[in-house]
C-alpha cells in the first residue's frame, strides 16, 4: 500500500508496468502532487489509455542534453515516481489538465514500444531508516521549520504543517519540491533511499539559505487541505 497526500492506493494488484512520461524540468517526489497540462498527441493517447486501465504513470526527469536527441528518444533517469491520475479536466481537441498523486519511487526499465508513448517495467523502491532515526530527524526538521517561521512570519505555514502531522517522508519531499534546488541535485535527492539522509541534506540546504530572507519569501507554500496527511 502506498500513502500519499490525502490518498491511499493499493498496489498489491499492480501489473508492474506503466507508461513513462519523461519531463525536461520536473523532479517529481512521492507524497507530493503534480499538475500537468497534456497537449501532445502521443500523451493525449497515453492519458486515454491510462484512464482506461490502472490510472498509473511513471514520471521521470530527462537526462541532461536531452534536447540534442531529436532523431531518437531522449534518455531519462531510471529512478522516477509512480503516480496515480487523481483528477482530469478535459479540454478541447483532446487536451486536458491532470493532477498526479505521487505514490512510490520506482526503478524504470524501458520496454519495446507498442504505442506512440514510452512504456516500462517498474520496480518499487522503499525508503529505509530506523524508526527512532525517523522520529528524531522529523523533530529536527520541524525545529528548522519553526526557525524559518520566526524569520518569515506569515509567509510560512508552520502551524498548518504541525497540525497536519505529516510523516518525515512527506515533509522532506514537499520541501525538496518547494525549494529552488537545481534539477540535478533534486534528482540526486530522489535517488537517495535513506529518508533520514535525504532529510539531513534538505535540512542543511535550509540552514544555508535561512539568512537569505528574499529567497524564503519567494516560497509560495500551499496550505494543507487534508489534516490527515501522513
Amino acid at each position: 500500500m502506498a500513502e500519499s497526500l490525502g490518498f491511499t492506493f493499493e498496489l498489491t494488484d499492480f501489473s508492474g508496468e506503466a507508461p513513462i512520461f519523461p519531463l525536461p524540468d520536473v523532479v517529481f517526489f512521492p507524497k507530493t502532487l503534480l499538475p500537468l497540462h497534456i497537449f501532445e498527441p502521443r500523451y493525449r493517447q497515453m492519458i486515454r489509455d491510462v484512464l482506461a486501465g490502472e490510472r498509473l504513470v511513471a514520471i521521470t526527469l530527462l537526462q541532461e542534453g536531452w534536447e540534442h536527441h531529436q532523431e531518437q528518444e531522449s534518455p531519462f533517469h531510471s529512478i522516477g515516481t509512480l503516480a496515480y491520475i487523481e483528477e482530469v479536466e478535459p479540454l478541447e481537441d483532446g487536451k486536458s489538465n491532470i493532477l498526479l498523486n505521487g505514490l512510490v519511487k520506482v526503478h524504470i526499465t524501458e520496454l519495446p514500444k507498442t504505442a506512440p508513448y514510452r512504456h516500462g517495467a517498474m520496480r518499487i523502491i522503499q525508503d529505509t531508516a530506523e524508526r527512532w532515526q525517523i522520529n528524531q530527524e522529523r523533530e529536527r526538521l520541524l525545529q528548522r521549520f519553526r526557525r524559518i517561521a520566526e524569520l518569515v512570519r506569515e509567509n510560512f505555514p508552520i502551524r498548518d504543517i504541525e497540525q497536519a502531522d505529516m510523516s518525515l517522508e512527506t515533509l522532506v519531499n514537499l520541501m525538496a519540491t518547494w525549494l529552488p534546488i537545481p534539477l540535478n541535485e533534486k534528482q540526486k535527492l530522489l535517488e537517495i533511499d535513506n529518508i533520514v539522509l535525504r532529510s539531513e541534506i534538505v535540512r542543511e540546504f535550509l540552514r544555508q539559505e535561512m539568512d537569505d530572507l528574499s529567497l524564503l519569501n519567494t516560497l509560495h507554500l500551499p496550505t494543507p487541505d487534508n489534516p490527515h496527511w501522513n
